[in-house]
This record gives C-alpha cells, sequence and structure tokens, in this order.
C-alpha cells in the first residue's frame, strides 16, 4: 500500500488533493526531462561551437605562422642583397682612367665596362670579377677575387662574371 492510499484512507487528504499532488508531479518529471534534454542540447552545441572555435584559432595560428616564415625568408633574401650591394660598393675597383672596353655576356645580352689593361689581364685569369649592384641600372663594378666569391654565395644574381681562375704561373699568350 502507498502512501497516498494510506493518507486517503486516514481521511487526510481528499482524492482531488490527491490527484492534484500526481498531476504536478508529473508535470515536474516531465517538465525535468525536458529541461535536462534542452539542457543537454544546449551544452552540446556550446562544445560543438566551442570546438569549431579552437580549430580556427588552430588554422589561423598555423596560416600565420607559414606567413611569418615567408615573411623571414624575403627578410632574409633582402638582407642578402643588400649585403651583396655593400660588398660590391666597398670593393668596387672601377678606375677613372679605365679606357679599354671589356665585353663580356649577361642573360642575352653582350655588355661593356670599362677597364686597364692591367684589369683585363686580371678579369681573364679570374683574378676579378664583375658584379651588378642594382638590375634596373646598367653599372657594372669590377671586384677582387674574393669579394666576388662572397657575393656568388650570398647573392649569385649580382655576380655577373668571374672566369674561372687561372694559376700565376701559366703562361697566357696574348
Amino acid at each position: 500500500m502507498s502512501l497516498r492510499d494510506q493518507l486517503l484512507k486516514a481521511g487526510l487528504v481528499s482524492k482531488k488533493q490527491a490527484q492534484k499532488v500526481e498531476a504536478s508531479n508529473r508535470k515536474q518529471e516531465h517538465d525535468s526531462k525536458k529541461n535536462k534534454q534542452l539542457a543537454d542540447t544546449i551544452e552540446a552545441e556550446k562544445k560543438a561551437e566551442l570546438e569549431k572555435i579552437e580549430i580556427e584559432k588552430n588554422k589561423q595560428k598555423e596560416i600565420d605562422k607559414e606567413l611569418n616564415k615567408q615573411r623571414d625568408l624575403m627578410v632574409q633574401q633582402r638582407e642578402l642583397i643588400y649585403r651583396a650591394r655593400q660588398i660590391l660598393n666597398s670593393n668596387c675597383l672601377n678606375s677613372p682612367n679605365a679606357s679599354e672596353p671589356y665585353y663580356f655576356a649577361e642573360d642575352k645580352y653582350v655588355r661593356k665596362v670599362l677597364v686597364t689593361p692591367w684589369q683585363r689581364e686580371m678579369l681573364a685569369r679570374g683574378k676579378l670579377g664583375i658584379g651588378r649592384p642594382l638590375d634596373e641600372v646598367d653599372e657594372f663594378y669590377i671586384v677582387p677575387l674574393s669579394a666576388a666569391k662572397i657575393i656568388k654565395e650570398i647573392s649569385p644574381l649580382r655576380l655577373i662574371t668571374l672566369h674561372s681562375e687561372l694559376d700565376d704561373s701559366e703562361d697566357i699568350e696574348l
């Protein structure tokens, strides 16, 4: 025998009151289940949204890392170009007394630079090289072998001509 039946038998509660309490309990149970399902649904949506935001953050971090790598690479390349230009400028052996044209190939063009007889000999022996500090300007610098090797390492596009080095012991016929 349930508590409800005992209370009804004792006359402490009327049948109508007992039904009202029972209906209220059922409604409360239904609402709690419904609210629990609703709360679970809302919680699941929140978790899904947070995961989505986290995934987007991670993707953005990866994109930012890649962009930073590219930017750093561009900065390094630019620094190498400026360093090569600085080496060319500081080691330039162009002589104002030079009168002989020295012709050399650059891509599909034949270029010339004015040299002295000694510079012509050293260019032929591979002791001097020809570099270009700026792409836009047709200005060429004659630089010593040590500077030419450094330029060739850091920015090969700046060094245009560097003949293979000949030993000084070999005789060159003119």
